[in-house]
């Protein structure tokens, strides 16, 4: 079996992972701005984030996951400049930026949820970690990076790049960057390409703490550094986000962290690609009234449905957004849920009938190949496919595998159907049905499910040669 491989950003090129401890491997994920619902865009990165850690378990690894969460500090224009997120959502909503960060970070738990994807060992707030990131300004004060003004302590961005003035992770010069970003030259400061690390002297923020340097609030960048830090070490394996976050935020990341440290910040940098609408525009807040998880639910769709979705597509490609693709997903569910359910016990054994294993090691190379996600729901398809052409459903235990990553729910579908009790007579009808339609003998089965629907029971029989039976509401 291939070793996993991931695609680095660093290095653009995919890489087989040598964690720095194996077999823990240490993840850092880009957190949410809590002054917002998380729409589907948002919550697709997160489940990206999911199934890679999800493989990396299923290969063995025990993943150490903290994710951060930004309640200070971001910006409206994603740079120094502008009203802080938070902030401006506490004065229109008449709350305090810890109401509003509260309630928006429980909406995004609760989402998460709702699609089965693991909690993060650690969620770290920035406001609970404000020490950590002023230890860690002096480090790069220290070091000569960053130098101070009356408007704030700023990251000297030009003397760590010197004359070769490239970014390690986007390879773009400063005069590339400025081209896509909104600079504000402040006075004070040495060059509009050098960012905040510490904020001074604006009386108007809600959120302040003291300083060595005077009362004020972390830059955005900063803060997931120190977060970093404090629970993963000087080092980190893999560190994820969207690929937004490739010029500026993680560039800038990079640049303080060494700076600090002396040494290298993250082994992998791995970025997911955006979800877009029909006309191919990224989905996000700026653009208005966008996606919720909770919009699925008044469309009939199943939330993991969208947990499928984004499964199908890979990570680092975009994913257009729209409403045959979410139906033909909950129809995939469907159609998982339904052979679950009708596995019989008497095919739950200890070992899977042969054809299985082909099956599991074309799921696992598919993850281990740069989180092939596409080709390891193709994998789980098709074998349910040939377990039913050949009417053999000995492969629970394989199915069960590929549900570690799926989480689609399959073994509590099947508990539920076990657990429905058929009157005897009627348990021996559906069992009678099932031969007939395993030999193919459908004129029996068409009488078989005329009785049972007699008796007042719903069947339903799945193109994939499963069926179902429920009584049928009074």
């Amino acid at each position: 079996m291939k070793p996993f491989s991931i695609y680095n950003t660093l290095s653009r090129s995919v890489e087989v992972l040598k964690p720095l401890d194996p077999p823990t491997v240490t993840l850092y994920s880009c957190g949410p701005t809590v002054y917002l619902p998380q729409h589907l865009g948002n919550l697709r990165s997160y489940l990206s984030w999911d199934f890679l850690r999800r493989a990396l378990e299923l290969n063995g690894y025990r993943v150490r996951h903290v994710i951060n969460v930004t309640d200070v500090g971001h910006m409206t224009s994603d740079e120094d400049e502008g009203e802080d997120k938070i902030e401006k959502t506490a004065r229109a909503e008449g709350k305090s930026p810890l109401e509003v960060a509260s309630f928006y970070l429980a909406m995004f738990q609760h989402d998460l949820a709702m699609l089965n994807a693991e909690p993060p060992q650690v969620w770290c707030r920035a406001t609970d970690h404000i020490p950590d990131m002023l230890a860690l300004i002096e480090r790069i004060l220290a070091a000569g990076m960053a130098y101070v003004t009356k408007s704030g302590v700023y990251f000297d961005v030009e003397r760590y790049r010197g004359t070769n003035q490239l970014g390690k992770l986007s390879r773009q010069s400063l005069a590339e960057q400025n081209a896509g970003q909104r600079l504000e030259h402040s006075p004070d400061k040495k060059s509009p390409h050098d960012f905040a690390l510490w904020v001074l002297n604006r009386p108007g923020h809600l959120m302040q703490w003291d300083s060595p340097w005077g009362r004020g609030y972390p830059g955005w960048h900063i803060e997931c550094s120190a977060m970093s830090m404090k629970y993963l070490g000087e080092t980190i394996d893999i560190h994820t986000g969207g690929m937004d976050h490739i010029p500026i935020h993680h560039e800038n990341e990079i640049a303080q962290s060494e700076s600090a440290t002396g040494h290298r910040f993250v082994d992998y940098f791995v970025h997911g690609a955006f979800l877009v609408d029909k006309s191919g525009a990224k989905i996000s807040k700026s653009a208005g009234k966008f996606p919720l998880l909770s919009d699925l639910s008044a469309m009939g769709l199943d939330p993991l449905a969208f947990r499928l979705f984004c499964f199908g597509a890979k990570y680092r490609s975009e994913l257009a957004l729209s409403d045959e693709g979410l139906r033909a997903a909950q129809a995939s569910l469907d159609y998982l849920r339904e052979f679950a359910g009708n596995v019989p016990a008497e095919a739950v054994v200890p070992e899977d009938s042969d054809f299985a294993t082909r099956f599991r090691d074309q799921f696992v190379e598919a993850l281990n190949d740069d989180l092939n996600t596409p080709r390891a729901l193709a994998a789980a398809r098709e074998m349910v496919a040939e377990a039913n052409r050949r009417g053999d459903r000995k492969i629970w235990n394989t199915l069960e595998f590929f549900d570690r990553v799926l989480q689609l729910d399959l073994q509590k579908t099947r508990a539920a159907a076990q657990s429905t009790e058929f009157p005897a007579e009627v348990q021996k009808l559906i069992d009678e049905r099932a031969a007939a339609r395993r030999t193919k003998d459908f004129q029996r089965a068409d009488r078989l499910r005329a009785q049972l629907e007699a008796q007042g029971y719903e069947v339903k029989d799945g193109r994939d040669g499963a069926a179902t039976y429920r009584r049928r509401a009074r």
